[in-house]
């Protein structure tokens, strides 16, 4: 799947329960595949933000079975998308003796 991060910006929500608290970040990104193109926020932990530009994500590194036996969608993990190799220089024309 193409994931592109528009903005560096990250949200961050404080939350707590009982006695513990965290904070949640979260980064917005564009995700697209042959059946969509939707925005969507990506769950950084404490991990840095993404710079921008386009990446891959592979959705079956993210799938996990948990301990009820029901299937999960992890934590995505973008990887930078390759760049389009560049044309090869144009071969030269060929001398007729």
């Amino acid at each position: 799947m193409k994931v592109t991060i528009t903005s560096t910006a990250v949200q961050e929500k404080p939350w707590r329960k009982d006695n513990r608290s965290g904070v949640i970040r979260t980064q917005e990104a564009v995700a697209e595949c042959p059946k969509f193109r939707q925005r969507i926020k990506l769950d950084l932990g404490s991990a840095d933000a993404y710079p921008v530009g386009d990446y891959h994500c592979d959705l079956e590194d993210a799938l996990n079975v948990n301990q009820f036996g029901d299937l999960k969608l992890g934590r995505l993990v973008l990887t930078p998308a390759s760049k389009p190799a560049s044309a090869p220089a144009p071969a030269a024309a060929a001398r007729v003796a």
